[in-house]
């Protein structure tokens, strides 16, 4: 229905948007090398408009017939790196502008998420990381919780290789929006730490991390941060070469695992298309770190065996397979893709109760008789369909009409042994519609409808939620003025949600909510700017929080929820200094949001079916902290680069009236790197610093810190118009014992040992 309703629409701005001839202009560019070399072949993508070219032998390349306005020119090369610029373009005139390239890793970076159009990372105003390219290769593992841990102000929840959900700033769960393409994955990641995200690293071009007043675009449950895995399955423009792709293969040695990944965009005329697939194999990775045994390992009733080496039951299996295509006009696209995925995962060390060994929180089994338990694992499987349109318009006050919507039919079976224990269910619908507003006085910005349509279900043993459907609607504006030399930003958005369920003894819910934010950036020269984001946004709670009943063992606890909830209220406000000279570039951020409401899983001392209860309650709350990501230049020639990288990041959380912490936390931590770019090789020393975390909650025992090092090395190979890449890449070499402190099964299923994999990448 949606996507019937999605098109229809587009069909009508089709019919409305006027071709009226007008005097078009021009750019006329050059792009250079950092040794002033011109750099042939290289792919030069006009953003707004979707159009794409490559330079000529001798640097150069051209755009004719554009409507007057501000575009941005983002270019890329294999050898030299990259760059965007803004390109001013007035009727009947032609631009000239030279792009000179950089091979640093985030040169040429994009962000799409941050304020719902292409912008420079330096022209973002909220804090944005994007993470692509070699430095996504070097990242990614089964996860993307585990493939984004690093990155500044991220943790994850790590329940083992299958499943890890992102951490934004100590907000998890439904604080965190995680999209693909701009539209909701579809899962139920969020309710149980267990449950894998529907959405596999090895599918993703790049992933951005977004904070801040851009993220109420995407609904009030992203107050943490949205996490947008992108991908070129919907193409928005033809490709200037018949057929490009890659492909990866890998192999490693922790836990025997080795993956594949496949693409193939390519098009001609007015049609473009792609086709991706994956493939995943891990077995059962090993640890340093000191544990309980798996289930089923005790030796007798009154022992607990700690042991290292192998996890038990940690294995993870994934595949999936994409198909899209789009039409593409000189006004815009309107295109569809069909996805599938499936993974299987095993949990490690189910239904556990906590105790010490040698100050280390470890588990032991509730039930230690003469016969095994069944080791538990989990068979996901999802189908997808997105539908994603631009239409570039002429009518007053508008310059572009957006179109996004997805259909989600998603399913995961929790199996102990041979049996099924737990079936889950998940239906999502969804559509957004928005309207890109030229420029008034200076601002830009959408305008825009966003509904979604969710019917949840789950049976069996840990079915504890009863069938639920959830359905929101709402309405948004987003309006940001370019910094000359001060930029202001503008949000707001209405939210009505209407949730119900199956049982008669529980009551329906209707929240209204209302989110607004504003944000001001000085920046009086291309070198550094200060910007400072205000945000007020209101949180329905989510089914779960209302009717949950019932044991969860993943998260060890009897929930109960509360059908009288209220929204929670978060006030944040985000300050950030971003700078970029000669030799140094960097960022730091610092943040603090108090929240009326918050709601948390609350213990009441009782205990239930062999778990402690804990009841879903309210009550206020405090997060602040900052991040911080500087790189300085060591050397910088024509052909060789060497440069030094800090990461830092830290929060507090707490409850205001009695100052106790908030559980699962993550700790302080930092990251410092010696990055070397060179022609063909490419190298990385890094060492890896996680604080001991020991404020934690009345329920939570304290994690040690730790420090791991690790490497990287590459070569790239051009042959024949092919790009050979070969990858060496090591992680914890040093074999160091490392818990995840946000994590419940920390103590079951620490992080794993040491880590050496091939990565072999073809490019064409």
């Amino acid at each position: 229905m949606l996507i019937r309703l999605a098109a229809v629409w587009f069909a009508i701005w089709v019919c409305i948007g006027v071709s009226a001839a007008q005097s078009g202009g021009a750019i006329h560019g050059r792009v250079l090398t950092a040794g002033d070399e011109n750099a042939l072949g290289a792919l030069v993508v006009l953003v707004e408009l979707r159009r794409e070219v490559t330079t000529d032998d001798e640097g150069v390349f051209d755009f004719d017939n554009l409507r007057p306005g501000r575009y941005l020119v983002n270019v890329t090369s294999l050898n030299d790196g990259g760059a965007t610029v803004r390109v001013e373009v007035e009727a009947g005139k032609t631009a000239e502008v030279t792009v000179r390239l950089d091979r640093l890793v985030h040169s040429g970076s994009v962000s799409v998420t941050a304020a719902g159009s292409a912008r420079g990372l330096f022209e973002v105003i909220q804090p944005v990381d994007v993470l692509g390219d070699e430095e996504l290769v070097l990242r990614r593992q089964a996860t993307l919780g585990e493939t984004l841990s690093q990155q500044a102000g991220v943790s994850s929840t790590g329940y083992g290789q299958g499943s890890s959900r992102p951490v934004v700033r100590g907000l998890g769960a439904d604080r965190v929006r995680i999209l693909e393409n701009g539209l909701d994955t579809g899962d139920v990641s969020s309710i149980g730490p267990d449950h894998a995200v529907g959405s596999d690293p090895l599918a993703a071009d790049r992933i951005e991390i977004v904070r801040g007043a851009g993220t109420l675009l995407y609904g009030p449950n992203a107050l943490g941060g949205v996490v947008n895995v992108i991908d070129t399955r919907v193409p928005d423009r033809v490709p200037s070469k018949i057929v490009t792709g890659a492909v990866e293969l890998a192999a490693g040695t922790v836990a025997d695992q080795n993956h594949g990944a496949a693409k193939i965009d390519g098009g001609s005329g007015h049609f473009a298309w792609h086709l991706g697939g994956f493939v995943r194999d891990a077995g059962d990775y090993s640890s340093p770190a000191p544990r309980v045994s798996a289930e089923g390992e005790h030796e007798t009733d009154s022992e607990t065996k700690i042991t290292t080496g192998i996890v038990t039951n940690s294995y993870t299996e994934a595949a999936g397979a994409t198909i899209g295509g789009s039409y593409v006009g000189q006004r815009g696209y309107l295109g569809l893709a069909l996805s599938g995925f499936n993974t299987e995962y095993g949990v490690p060390g189910h239904q556990h109760h906590d105790h010490q060994v040698g100050g280390i929180a470890i588990s032991k089994s509730d039930e230690h008789d003469d016969e095994e338990e069944a080791p538990v694992h989990t068979e996901l499987e999802q189908r997808r369909v997105d539908v994603h349109g631009q239409l570039d318009v002429e009518i007053p006050g508008f310059r572009g009409l957006r179109l996004s919507a997805g259909w989600r039919d998603y399913s995961h079976e929790e199996f102990e042994g041979h049996e099924i224990g737990t079936r889950f269910e998940n239906e999502l619908s969804e559509l957004r519609l928005e309207s890109v507003m030229a420029s008034l006085s200076g601002f830009e910005g959408t305008l825009g409808l966003h509904y979604l349509d969710r019917d949840f279900s789950a049976f069996g043993e840990e079915a504890f939620v009863q069938p639920t459907s959830t359905r929101r609607m709402a309405a948004f504006v987003y309006e940001e003025k370019a910094a000359e030399p001060i930029g202001i930003q503008l949000g707001a958005r209405f939210e009505r949600q209407e949730t119900d369920t199956v049982d008669p003894d529980l009551p329906a819910r209707d929240f209204s909510t209302w989110s607004t934010a504003g944000g001001v950036v000085y920046k009086p020269s291309q070198v550094w700017q200060l910007s400072l984001n205000l945000s007020l946004s209101e949180r329905a709670p989510t089914a779960e929080e209302l009717y949950s009943n019932g044991p969860h063992a993943a998260t060890r606890a009897y929930e109960i929820g509360d059908p009288s909830l209220r929204s929670e209220i978060g006030s944040g406000l985000d300050f950030t200094f971003r700078a970029e000279t000669e030799k140094v570039r960097g960022w730091v951020s610092l943040f603090a949001t108090r929240f009326e409401a918050f709601i948390y899983l609350r213990p009441t001392g009782d205990s239930e079916d062999g778990f402690d209860v804990y009841q879903f309650s309210q009550v206020d709350a405090d997060f602040w902290g900052f991040e911080l990501h500087v790189g300085h230049e060591l050397l910088h020639s024509d052909h060789r680069h060497l440069h030094l990288e800090f990461t830092y990041d830290q929060v507090h959380a707490e409850l205001r009236d009695s100052g106790e912490a908030l559980p699962r936390m993550p700790p302080r931590k930092a990251n410092l790197a010696l990055v070397y770019l060179g022609d063909a090789m490419n190298a990385r020393l890094e060492g890896v610093w996680v604080d001991e975390q020991d404020r934690v909650s009345d329920l939570e025992t304290s994690t040690p810190g730790s420090t791991i090092v690790n490497a990287s090395i590459s070569y790239r190979l051009f042959r024949g118009g092919l790009m050979h890449q070969f990858i060496l890449r090591g992680r914890n070499l040093a074999d160091e014992a490392t818990y995840n402190h946000v994590s419940f099964l920390k103590e079951v299923a620490p992080l794993p040992g040491r880590d050496v994999s091939l990565v072999y990448r073809m490019l064409f």
